[in-house]
Order: structure tokens, then C-alpha cells, then sequence
């Protein structure tokens, strides 16, 4: 039979697995919106700000809003594996308390946040929602624009 602390190493390594799939799946998602905006944006400058390239600057409206939606939810499932691995985590620190694990985090997370204490603050998160919402905002310009001045 498998020793408790195994047990909960498989289980820390799966949710360690499925929070780094979050994340890369954030990564691909916003790669392929990066990509199509770039592209929309590309035949927009060719074709001018007019009523033909409406719906396109719509398009960029919701691409944005729709990777922010996806974004939040992915790090919605990125915090929920990494919750759950914490816990373990901590399990793991009162089975084998020599190893410190715990201890060992907190010195850790000291030396770094010393090296970094103003970037500390910004979560990647934010990042990842500013980017979205920007292209959003970008879309929302763009129809104005189009709309009222062309």
C-alpha cells in the first residue's frame, strides 16, 4: 500500500499539471486573438475607416471582450488547482515535518519579495485582462470612429 505522503505527491504533481494547462491554454488562446487582431487591423489600415470595415472594429469588440471573459475563467481554473495543491502541500509539511516545507516557502517568498517588492504588487492577471480589454476598447474607438466620422 502507498505511503499517505506518495499519495499526496501524485495528487500535488496532477494539479500542478492541470494549473500549468490553464495557463498555457490562456497563452494559446490570447496567441490566436493576437494574431486574428492583428490581421483585422492590418485590413482595416488597407481599406480605410469607412462603413465597409464596420463590422470588422465590431469584431475586435467582442475577440477582446471574449478572450477578458476566457482569461478571468482560466485563472479562475489556475487558482482553484493551485488552492487545491496548497493544501496538500501543507499536508505533506505535518506528515513529514523535518522537511520544513512550509518554512522552507516562507524564506522563499521573503527573498524574493526583497528583490522585487514594487513588481510584486502587479498581479500577471491584471496583465492578461489589460491586454484583452485594450483590444476591446481599441474596437470600441475604431466603431465610433467609423460611425460618426466617416
Amino acid at each position: 500500500m502507498a505511503d499517505s505522503t506518495d499519495v499526496l505527491l501524485k495528487f500535488v504533481e496532477q494539479q500542478w499539471i492541470e494549473a500549468k494547462q490553464a495557463e498555457d491554454q490562456r497563452s494559446i488562446m490570447t496567441n490566436i486573438i493576437l494574431v486574428i487582431v492583428a490581421a483585422i487591423i492590418g485590413f482595416i489600415a488597407q481599406k480605410g475607416l469607412n462603413n465597409n470595415v464596420l463590422f470588422l472594429s465590431i469584431l475586435l469588440i467582442i475577440l477582446g471582450l471574449y478572450g477578458a471573459i476566457v482569461s478571468a475563467k482560466l485563472y479562475e481554473r489556475h487558482q482553484f488547482h493551485i488552492s487545491r495543491l496548497t493544501s496538500w502541500r501543507k499536508k505533506i509539511d505535518e506528515l513529514n515535518p523535518d522537511t520544513k516545507l512550509e518554512a522552507l516557502k516562507s524564506e522563499a517568498n521573503i527573498s524574493h519579495y526583497q528583490r522585487f517588492p514594487v513588481i510584486k504588487k502587479i498581479k500577471l492577471y491584471y496583465l492578461w485582462m489589460a491586454l484583452h480589454l485594450m483590444i476591446a476598447f481599441g474596437g470600441v474607438i475604431l466603431t465610433v470612429i467609423i460611425i460618426f466620422f466617416s
